[in-house]
């Protein structure tokens, strides 16, 4: 709990310096009163934080609900205590939505729509936050909308922004992605000291210093329009007056019940598409249950708007910034709730000190993070029937907004399905016969009415004088309109000289079951099966015991010191006998723990081991009594087994005279297991992964040890192989490495 609530602290506080501005934009493009939208940021991070069962999503005031909020208002003639009413009710609705289990719908969003709606988010954040990079604040932080209320749009803004810089904004944008960047090297990350202090709070610290410095240099001021501009209160009754309560009087207006079916339609869905989206990001691969984030959501609704608030949901882009700097539970998006509400109350003229440039830089960096040019190769090396989703997706957030964009990709992914399933529902054989040909149709498992057009196109166009076979016999589920297509087409059957027969095993437009011979089931010992269950039970339990985040923090990542090749005898577990636990030790085992040079699976251990998990000792480890190296020595026939022993066989025939020399057979039998473990170890140094990763200094070590199972003791052969291979046939080394 104490490791994570510092990680979490540490990503909930750069969350709260990021939704700090947005929640003000967002209110002032929305028409709202500014403390409005912070308002709804308190309530997103304390209550629905609390009451959400994702791990890292963030709620607050959403961008994709502006223009829904700023048309209601209007239509309320200006009365914001009218239109909190709606948006009470809207919560009203949402929690009536998680209780009818409506949080499914979430599910049927395909994967390459959410991927790309998270690319537009990352390029919108970039193409939004360019002029408060520059100093062009004409459009407040959180106007996302492509075509602006202005007049203006995203494209012409930036142009603006080009037109009309503002030297010390850029000044402390530079500074601040610089520092950024520099943070995240591995040279500043080994310091305890840059990985305790996040690189935002740096950032926005120096950022508000050159602020201060900016007063003595007359040709650098950043005007009031470029710092966060907080609604401050001289005393606690002025506080209050920040917060507006709804107005119960319109409880009889139809327009209240409009805009709250509206706002809870829209915010839900938004909500689901973004928690899937943040899913997605959550390097645990968390699922969020979306009943209860619609149910979270709707108290959150509720109280916001009993206190003044904006409507709010699960927002990606505090989401993503919450996920990159580390989170690891909800707790960080309940403390950036708390830090909103208690230094707005505490320290708002610190706040307004904050220049907007620096969080433009924090921004901008989240978005390169959602928008890498990897993301794409990724997507098109899956093929076009994602990739164009995927891009279509994207474009049409990038133009429209949200869940106009998610919309329009949902509809092209649908087309590539239905593509798809219009092409796979049939099997299609074609035989050519004197008298003509003979083609045959073998149905799908399941053939549904969306096959209709294609079922049709195939028989209109089948040659004439031919003899046509349609196997339904092997369908759970033939369609009644594909039936009744097949049935009619009969009669164009005898005007093209078709010889026509359909085998539909007694399909009449329901499913039918397959009946099949019994098949024998082999008695077993399900007491001993069921006991592996029962045994992970009580492990997990002791080690709960000892440390209730123990796996919570073993899935955070591996980073173990060694690689062990090991056979795979079940009586040689590597971490039983070494006493390391789960996350210290990569292992790799095969038969008689050999290392081959074709072995592509052993290879890719390797290469992971070396390269990207830096371990810094491979063991190969044999054990006396092995029945590999006993089978090897032996002439049985084994079958394919015998390719693979044919590797041990190579180390006894290049120890011969030594093994001969042993008379007594077991003294041998152990010397060849030995001796094939030295061998290994050179195997190991003949490969370009080890050779290269001495070349470049690393700290790798390779030994050779055998397992004596009569003692349970393992013995370090203490193979010098730096200085033997030295020594050893050089056309084994390799001198370029690119």
């Amino acid at each position: 709990m104490v490791t994570n609530f510092r990680y979490d602290f540490r990503s909930g506080l750069v969350v709260f310096l990021v939704a700090l501005p947005l929640c003000l934009g967002i209110a002032l493009a929305s028409g709202a009163p500014l403390f409005s939208g912070i308002i709804a940021g308190i309530i997103g991070g304390i209550i629905v934080g609390s009451l959400s069962g994702s791990s890292l999503s963030v709620s607050g005031p959403a961008a994709g609900l502006t223009v829904i909020v700023f048309s209601a208002i209007e239509k309320f003639n200006g009365q914001f205590n009218a239109f909190l009413l709606a948006v009470m009710l809207a919560g009203v609705l949402q929690i009536i939505l998680g209780y009818i289990r409506a949080g499914s719908i979430g599910y049927f969003f395909p994967s390459a729509v959410i991927k790309g709606m998270l690319a537009a988010i990352g390029l919108t954040l970039i193409l939004k936050q360019i002029p408060h990079a520059l100093g062009y604040d004409e459009d407040a932080e959180g106007e996302f909308a492509f075509e602006q209320l202005d007049g203006e749009n995203t494209f012409t803004e930036i142009l603006r922004a080009f037109q009309n810089p503002n030297a010390a904004a850029i000044i402390i944008t530079l500074i601040s992605v610089a520092i950024l960047l520099l943070w995240e090297r591995p040279a500043l990350k080994k310091y305890s000291f840059f990985n305790g202090i996040p690189a935002p709070l740096v950032v926005v610290l120096i950022s508000i210093l050159i602020n201060y410095l900016y007063n003595y240099i007359s040709f650098l001021s950043l005007s009031g329009n470029h710092l966060v501009s907080l609604p401050k209160a001289n005393n606690f009754n002025e506080f209050l007056g920040l917060f507006t309560l709804p107005d119960f009087s319109q409880i009889g207006n139809p327009q209240v019940y409009i805009t709250a079916a509206t706002l809870a339609i829209v915010a839900s869905l938004e909500t689901l598409l973004n928690v899937e989206a943040t899913d997605k990001l959550d390097p645990l691969k968390r699922n969020t249950p979306p009943n209860r984030e619609l149910k979270a959501q709707g108290v959150g609704n509720l109280i916001s708007g009993l206190i003044g608030g904006l409507p709010l949901t699960s927002v990606i882009v505090r989401s993503s910034v919450n996920i990159n700097t580390g989170a690891r539970s909800k707790m960080s998006a309940v403390i950036h709730g708390i830090l909103l509400l208690v230094c707005v109350i505490s320290i708002p003229s610190l706040l307004n000190r904050i220049p907007l440039a620096c969080l433009a830089a924090i921004l901008i960096l989240t978005g390169y993070k959602l928008a890498k040019l990897k993301v794409f190769k990724e997507m098109y090396s899956l093929g076009l029937s994602q990739f164009i989703p995927f891009v279509v997706t994207i474009v049409a957030v990038l133009f429209t907004d949200l869940l106009i964009g998610i919309s329009i990709g949902l509809a092209v992914g649908l087309f590539f399905i239905l593509r798809a399933n219009y092409k796979s529902f049939y099997f299609f054989q074609r035989e050519k016969l004197k008298g003509g040909e003979k083609v045959k149709i073998n149905l799908g498992e399941h053939v549904s009415f969306l096959n209709k057009a294609s079922i049709n196109n195939i028989l209109e166009n089948l040659p004439e004088n031919s003899y046509v076979e349609i196997d339904g016999s092997k369908s759970q589920y033939i369609d009644y309109d594909i039936l009744e297509t097949i049935e009619n087409f009969k009669s164009t059957a005898k005007q093209k000289n078709i010889r026509f027969t359909f085998n539909k095993n007694g399909h009449d437009g329901q499913p039918t079951a397959k009946t099949y011979a019994p098949v024998p089931v082999p008695q077993v010992d399900q007491t001993a099966y069921d006991q592996l269950f029962e045994n992970n039970r009580k492990w997990v339990a002791e080690k709960l015991k000892l440390d209730p985040h123990y796996f919570e923090n073993l899935a955070m990542g591996q980073s173990p010191k060694y690689l062990w090749i090991g056979c795979s005898d079940s009586r040689v577990p590597a971490s039983e006998i070494t006493g390391t636990h789960p996350g210290e030790m990569f292992v790799h085992r095969n038969v008689a723990n050999l290392v081959v040079s074709t072995d592509l699976n052993l290879l890719s251990v390797l290469q992971y081991a070396v390269e990207v998990l830096k371990v810094e000792h491979i063991i190969v480890c044999g054990h006396y009594g092995c029945g590999g190296v006993k089978a090897a020595i032996e002439d049985n026939n084994l079958g394919l087994i015998n390719k693979w022993l044919l590797n041990i066989k190579d180390v006894y025939r290049l120890h011969k005279d030594e093994l001969m020399y042993m008379k007594d057979p077991n003294e041998q039998f152990k010397r060849l297991v030995e001796l094939n473990v030295i061998e290994q170890v050179y195997n190991l140094h003949k490969t370009s992964i080890v050779q290269k990763a001495w070349l470049k200094d690393a700290k790798l070590h390779v030994h050779g040890w055998v397992y004596d199972l009569r003692e349970g003791s393992i013995k370090d052969l203490e193979v010098d192989i730096r200085k033997t291979f030295a020594e050893y046939d050089e056309i084994f080394r390799f001198k370029d490495f690119q």
